[in-house]
């Protein structure tokens, strides 16, 4: 039986080493960029070419103020959310789940992935297809004002 230990780290917390875990498994197994990429990410965005993260965007991007959170989960050891090895099992919803707090009235990824959008679906206990897309077109920009993003 796996070992899933799931943990979650404030900004001033997270070390560079841990930035420089995710960052490297981010780009050994997110992706790659597409035919658009270029013409609407830049010249860095090659086609073909995998999808890249420094600890320093990482860090700087994704952990930008005292109020972020990075959540992290272990599976026998090994940092596992988007290595390939580790899909469809649930750890992006539990990772979702250890971040709600009580209190908190909106939850929300910014992914069209959809994986993505189930996983959150799964955490949140909503069927995907009940989501209001008239609450997320009135409430949107208020939300990410609010969430300081």
């Amino acid at each position: 039986m796996d070992k899933k230990v799931y943990k979650g780290f404030k900004s001033d917390e997270v070390t560079d080493e841990m930035l420089d875990e995710a960052a490297k498994l981010f780009s050994e197994n997110y992706g790659v960029w597409g035919e658009l990429a270029v013409d609407r990410m830049g010249k860095f965005a090659k086609a073909g070419r995998p999808v890249r993260l420094s600890k320093e965007r990482l860090r700087n991007k994704y952990l930008p103020s005292e109020i972020s959170l990075y959540v992290r989960v272990t599976v026998n050891g090994h940092l596992a959310v988007v290595h390939h090895a580790y899909r469809e099992r649930g750890l992006a919803a539990g990772l979702l789940d250890e971040v709600r707090l009580d209190g908190d009235d909106v939850y929300g990824v910014m992914s069209s992935y959809l994986a993505t959008c189930l996983a959150v679906s799964r955490a949140y206990k909503r069927p995907i297809d009940t989501t209001s897309l008239d609450f997320m077109k009135d409430n949107a920009q208020s939300i990410m004002k609010a969430s300081l993003c």
